[in-house]
């Protein structure tokens, strides 16, 4: 297998499946709501205001009633709901729609403006709201339990005397696809992370086994020279203490990798994992990890004040130079318990 037919094949693996997708349409009379499986099916319901809070629970509230699962919904605005614009690029770079779409945008909606497109054919289609206004109906749809995964008005080229119901279709479409137009694409990923996360902490846990390899070793020859016959009492208690210290090193290894898998890991921050576990014990043990593109957090308990030093400056070392110890307190029961904070 080439090494592209395997990255697609890899691809494939972890991009996220929408066996489900419910769309729906407010025309100012009815909603229009569509359930996309392996068929089409499709309900109608009077809406007596244009709030988008109540067609929310009443989009909800149908879903419910048919038993139809929300977590991809999409939802199509209509004409007057959004600013949009379709011009002619056919001498316009590809590179450069990104920039054109986002000078336009703020200049009809402003600088916080929320904005995404489509190029069909030699049109560019646009569209662009206020990020207030995505804000409100990102809210309404979370509030009554519904994961909005997509928002769009329909193109202008396949608007014309359309029926309602094709409209709740397209933008079923938009979210199945994950295709353009879509005012939530920097919001929503294409990516089933918790098939990510389970490959991460079973690659993670791998690395650790691999190199625990050594300790493990120390560990049997600690044993044999305990099992041998001759032996001083001062070698018995110095293998002793290695062996306890080689366990307790283990188990942390593995308490590690248990909250590395609860939590999402981007690709970004394996090796960040990676050099957690190589670094752990010392009187050291973590209790919570947070990380995202940009920050990481470490929580834990420490037996001694130099033990939390210590720590820092192996995290220092091995993981994010800018590492900082955010708090530091006494528990009751003497351990420290502190905070490392440092920024990706």
């Amino acid at each position: 297998m080439s090494v592209e037919k395997f990255l697609t094949t890899l691809k494939k693996f972890f991009v996220e499946d929408l066996p489900e997708v419910v769309g729906a349409y407010f025309d100012g009379e009815k909603i229009f709501i569509v359930r996309l499986t392996e068929k089409f099916e499709t309900a109608e319901i009077y809406a007596e205001s244009f709030e988008i809070e109540q067609l929310a629970e009443k989009i909800s509230l149908v879903c419910k009633q048919k038993g139809w699962k929300t977590s991809a919904v999409g939802f199509c605005l209509q004409e007057n709901d959004a600013v949009t614009y379709q011009m002619t690029v056919e001498n316009l770079p590809e590179k450069e729609i990104p920039a054109t779409v986002k000078s336009w945008a703020v200049a009809q909606a402003g600088a916080d403006a929320a904005f995404s497109f489509a190029k069909i054919g030699g049109e560019l289609w646009m569209e662009t709201i206020p990020l207030t206004k995505l804000e409100e109906i990102c809210a309404a749809f979370k509030k009554f339990g519904m994961n909005l995964r997509g928002l769009s008005v329909m193109p202008t080229d396949i608007l014309k005397k359309v029926h309602p119901l094709e409209r709740t279709e397209f933008i079923s479409g938009v979210v199945r696809e994950k295709k353009s137009p879509n005012l939530l694409t920097t919001r929503s990923s294409i990516f089933d992370w918790k098939k990510i996360s389970m490959a991460f902490a079973a690659i993670f846990l791998l690395a650790i086994i691999i190199f625990s390899a050594k300790t493990f070793m120390d560990w049997r020859e600690s044993s044999e020279k305990l099992d041998a016959a001759k032996i001083s009492i001062e070698e018995l208690r110095e293998d002793f203490i290695i062996k306890g210290n080689i366990d307790a090193d283990i188990a942390e290894l593995k308490r590690l990798n248990k909250i590395s898998a609860a939590q999402k890991i981007s690709p970004k921050n394996f090796n960040l994992l990676i050099n957690l576990g190589k670094i752990s014990g010392g009187g050291v043990r973590l209790t919570e990890i947070r990380a995202d593109e940009n920050f990481l957090e470490l929580e834990g308990l420490a037996s001694t004040p130099d033990a939390v030093k210590s720590y820092l400056s192996r995290v220092k070392n091995s993981v994010a130079q800018n590492s900082r110890l955010e708090s530091s307190s006494e528990r009751e029961d003497g351990d420290i318990f502190f905070t490392i904070r440092a920024a990706l």
